[in-house]
């Protein structure tokens, strides 16, 4: 491992700094831009965890680090992570456009991320046909069917990294610790290429982590949460495609947290018969981040508690992508852990809510829960 990581160091700095670059630049004008590039602050929009204006255009840095990866990249092993870059550059402009202000729906960015996802079976020819379970497998061997599958899969993962993008530095985190993880399983079977660009997608995320954690001087954005996910994504899907031996459970326990807690917000928001659309504040890392404002032991403010919460979260998030390393080869075993990760995760989650609840019967601390008449503590996932 060492020597290639000593043979990819003068790939993975030139990616890491171009990203760095970039997002300093974008701090620096700030000034210029910041009327088009903020917004959702100071409780303008539902889900808002933060008050200052800030630029949320640091997907522009991430595909800046990316491209730089994919020029470096090409000579040594292909245009695998070009093919990635082209076929985003749809569900990346939707995002971008929303981050300045253009709106656009919810189901027109649906749309658009299918359309990316399926430019890219076209360009590739891959899809997920194994490794599931007997008599799926089979019908996933009918290419139309896998196409359609790994075409819904993708897009469910590229829509989930923008959920969890709510904390300073978490969908950075999630998205890099993704990556190394399928850096690592790639390499322990040989494919060196994936490894390269799942470290190349890591270090982009990287460069923008410095200037988002922790007190958030520039945002990913839509743009920038879209496209780590799409990358992610495909990068697990091209890992499954191209050996066929690695586990799809274990590929799954690597994105473990976008996966579990927007598969928690789907169930919630079916139970509350709202559309799964619908934005809330009722995410893991939400709860958590009011569970610290609440405490009367620590009581801490908000700029404190959005990094301490990305912080809080960093082994929920690293362990399940560890095991995903673990039990690379092993279907049975990485699907035990799947299993066994979302018992955890819902366990986890509960003990936080009635922690809730007991702050919440305080008349001292009842300020703390303005704004949650509608979205019923019962109603956590």
């Amino acid at each position: 491992m060492s020597e290639f990581g000593e043979t990819h160091l003068t790939l993975f700095l030139p990616v890491f700094l171009a990203a760095l670059v970039v997002s300093g630049v974008i701090v620096l004008t700030r000034s210029a831009h910041i009327h088009r590039t903020a917004k959702g602050h100071a409780d303008l929009e539902i889900q808002s965890v933060h008050q200052q204006p800030t630029p949320r255009v640091g997907g522009l840095a991430v595909a800046a680090g990316l491209f730089v990866a994919s020029c470096l990249l090409y000579e040594v092993y292909g245009n695998l992570l070009s093919l990635v870059l082209v076929a985003a550059i749809p569900i990346f402009c939707a995002g971008l456009l929303e981050d300045i202000g253009s709106y656009s729906s919810p189901r027109t960015r649906l749309y658009v991320a299918i359309l990316s996802s399926l430019t890219m079976v076209v360009f590739t020819g891959q899809t997920l046909n194994s490794g599931l379970a007997p008599g799926l497998d089979q019908l996933l061997q009918v290419f139309a069917v896998g196409a359609l599958f790994t075409v819904l899969a993708t897009v469910a993962v590229c829509h989930s990294f923008n959920l969890v993008d709510g904390m300073n530095g978490l969908a950075i985190s999630v998205a890099s610790i993704a990556a190394l993880a399928l850096a690592a399983i790639a390499y322990s079977v040989g494919d060196f290429q994936v490894a390269a660009m799942s470290g190349a997608i890591a270090s982009a995320a990287l460069g923008v982590f410095f200037l988002n954690f922790p007190y958030g001087r520039v945002f990913l954005g839509d743009s920038g949460a879209y496209l780590l996910g799409f990358s992610v994504a495909w990068t697990g899907v091209l890992l499954l495609s191209r050996n066929p031996d690695v586990s799809s459970w274990a590929v799954l326990l690597t994105i473990f947290w976008p996966f579990i807690d927007t598969t928690a917000a789907v169930q919630r928001r079916v139970l509350k018969r709202v559309p799964i659309s619908k934005a809330d504040r009722l995410h893991f890392h939400h709860v958590v981040m009011r569970g610290l404002e609440a405490s009367p032991q620590l009581g801490v403010s908000k700029r404190i508690a959005n990094p301490l919460t990305t912080f809080i979260l960093l082994p929920f998030v690293a362990i399940p992508a560890g095991l995903g390393v673990l039990t690379a080869q092993d279907n049975r075993l990485a699907l035990l852990c799947l299993l066994l990760c979302v018992c955890g995760y819902f366990a986890i989650k509960s003990a936080v809510i009635r922690h809730f609840r007991e702050v919440s019967r305080s008349a001292t601390l009842r300020y703390v829960f303005d704004g949650w008449k509608d979205e019923s503590v019962d109603s956590f996932g």
